[in-house]
């Protein structure tokens, strides 16, 4: 049986969370989840665009975080150039409380699960299976899960607590 809900309740954890469909909801499009191409994007992140405003919080995810001790919460997130991946720690610092110094940011999924080692580096006191990567990227959190003894949730735990 899965002891994902008890983890989450577990205020000792380490919480590692993605952006983009996780702290920020995929909501860019009139209709859809997303207005441009990522091309698109890029070119709007290099121009100095910020998207990641107060209309993208998840206020479902800020009511888990707020219960959080700030100094066991991380984000990782994939940018595809730098103004993105500052837009995105501003975005976790400012609206989640994420110490911007718990912020990474990488230009490709693959290096989550090494990013998420250092995590694990400064929380050696932390059992493995209290670091948590919450993502909403199956690729990424199998990753984890065949790479490490960290634990891992999918998005979709949360439409249940």
């Amino acid at each position: 049986m899965s002891k994902i809900k008890d983890l989450l309740k577990d205020n000792s954890c380490v919480f590692v969370f993605d952006v983009d469909g996780v702290l920020a909801v995929e909501e860019w499009g009139e209709h859809t989840h997303f207005a441009l191409t990522d091309s698109e994007w890029v070119k709007e992140c290099k121009r100095g665009i910020n998207g990641y405003t107060e209309d993208k919080v998840s206020y479902k995810m800020k009511c888990f975080i707020e219960e959080k001790n700030k100094n066991n919460l991380y984000v990782i997130t994939t940018v595809g150039e730098c103004n993105e991946g500052e837009f995105k720690k501003q975005f976790a610092n400012k609206y989640y409380g994420i110490p911007v110094e718990n912020v990474y940011y990488c230009q490709d999924d693959s290096e989550k699960t090494s990013i998420l080692k250092k995590i694990k580096e400064k929380n050696k006191s932390v059992p493995d299976e209290k670091i948590i990567m919450i993502d909403d990227t199956n690729k990424i959190l199998n990753d984890i899960m065949e790479k490490t003894n960290f634990s891992t949730v999918h998005i979709s735990s949360f439409l249940d607590i």
